[in-house]
């Protein structure tokens, strides 16, 4: 069973990584790496929509994280959006409140 702080690292690459993917489309970031009580980042669309953004780097992608990712948006008052790691692809589901799932290519992965 992986430690809390190798979860807390993979976690925190996901970040940096969709920190990363986001900013290669034009949305604006700001890192909050603050656990579960808040979202991960927030993010600001190229039309300057701001969302609560919860990445999940784990290797399944389940109704659990898109509640959280939910919830936190609720908490924090904005559009949640949900960027979920597909397991060996290099790429990612974005969920998004209002937005049909879409499927975002992390050009600097190498698969």
């Amino acid at each position: 069973m992986p430690s809390g702080k190798s979860v807390r690292n993979k976690g925190r690459r996901g970040e940096v990584q969709v920190k990363n993917l986001l900013t290669g489309r034009d949305w604006v970031v700001h890192d909050l790496s603050a656990g579960l009580s808040s979202c991960d980042l927030l993010a600001a669309d190229p039309d300057g929509r701001v969302w609560a953004v919860e990445v999940k780097a784990t290797s399944s992608i389940t109704t659990a994280h898109r509640s959280q990712a939910m919830a936190q948006g609720k908490k924090s008052r904005l559009p949640w959006m949900l960027v979920s790691n597909i397991h060996g692809t290099g790429c990612w589901l974005v969920q998004r409140q209002g937005c049909a799932p879409t499927v975002w290519r992390d050009e600097a992965s190498e698969v």
